[in-house]
């Protein structure tokens, strides 16, 4: 898959969101200024073929994680770096909930357990991706849900259930807007129905600006190792079972 294809199946021609890559250092080609510090590069896009060559070049560079805003911005946001990606400041400010047009996605993150700072094994990625496999059967069995785009972010994996665009009511204090709240008390929900010993549902991913791996692109964990390798995440073509494909016995 090309990383463009993310924009195109998840927003609407013309539609701004951001795209923020962590622990970059120094200057090239692919962005604007000298990153340092937390070496954040951002850049804002409204079409898939920029969203996409950006992306691209930000992996090209090693970027150890390159994310998106789910949801999509306000479109004068497209200003601070318009299709284009630079290195951020101290003082740059990148998309904050209040930014958020509306809530579109509940976004499923599925992490294994494992200690922090390092990429998951074969095995925990494969339990991560059966867990996957049987929420959205729940979906599809209890709710009748016959959408919903099934990914693997390279050392876990996500499910992101379509909803109706939610408008934000309360902008001056988005966590308590009561559409965020149902979502969290969703993934609250799911978590205690789901959660097992080797997989939990991340219930932090309910906030308007939450980002998300940019899929087409490497998770890249602390060393890449022949048992703890780093990986492409991807969108899965078709539902559940073609992730498990090409994990078995090696």
């Amino acid at each position: 898959m090309k990383c463009a294809d993310v924009y195109t199946l998840l927003f609407e021609p013309g539609e701004v969101t951001e795209i923020r890559a962590f622990g970059l250092s120094g200057k090239s080609k692919a962005w604007e200024g000298f990153a340092r510090g937390a070496g954040i590069v951002y850049g804002y896009f409204d079409n898939p073929e920029d969203f996409g060559r950006c992306a691209e070049a930000l992996d090209k560079a090693a970027a150890p994680g390159i994310y998106f805003t789910i949801n999509p911005v306000t479109p004068v946001l497209l200003a601070r770096a318009a299709n284009r990606l630079k290195a951020a400041g101290m003082k740059t400010a990148t998309t904050s909930d209040k930014d958020i047009l509306c809530l579109r996605w509940l976004y499923i993150d599925l992490d294994p357990r494992r200690p922090s700072g390092i990429s998951s094994s074969k095995e925990e990625l494969k339990a991560a991706i059966k867990l996957r496999n049987k929420i959205f059967k729940y979906f599809r069995g209890e709710f009748e849900y016959e959408g919903g785009v099934p990914a693997v972010s390279g050392n876990g994996t996500h499910l992101l259930i379509r909803l109706p665009d939610l408008a934000l009511t309360n902008r001056e204090d988005p966590s308590e807007d009561p559409n965020v709240i149902k979502i969290r008390d969703c993934l609250r929900g799911l978590a205690e129905k789901f959660d097992t010993d080797q997989v939990d549902v991340d219930k932090k991913t309910f906030n308007a600006s939450r980002i998300c791996k940019v899929y087409g692109t490497t998770a890249r964990k602390g060393d890449h190792t022949p048992t703890r390798p780093h990986r492409k995440s991807f969108l899965e073509p078709k539902y559940m079972e073609p992730a498990l494909k090409g994990l078995e016995g090696g």
